[in-house]
């Protein structure tokens, strides 16, 4: 079994998403969340997109590094 050891010993997913996080477009769903804590290393969070959620209760993850956000929707997206 792989352990990646950024999520082992660090807190990656924050509860509060800063301004400076790329947020995708695409939801997360329990497959592709443990994509990203098995795959990425940098932090993240989940959260609800402000324009769509009145209407609906999807929550898309935001990254802190570009590149994996890209890697996101490539694989997710």
């Amino acid at each position: 079994m792989n352990i990646n050891l950024y999520t082992w010993y660090g807190q990656r997913e924050l509860d509060i998403c800063p301004k400076h996080f790329i947020r995708s477009k695409t939801p997360v769903t329990d497959l592709s969340k443990e994509w990203i804590l098995e795959r990425l290393n940098g932090r993240f969070c989940v959260d609800t997109n402000e324009a769509t959620s009145l209407l609906f209760m999807d929550m898309y993850p935001a990254f802190e590094d570009p590149q994996e956000a890209v890697m996101y929707e490539l694989t997710w997206g």
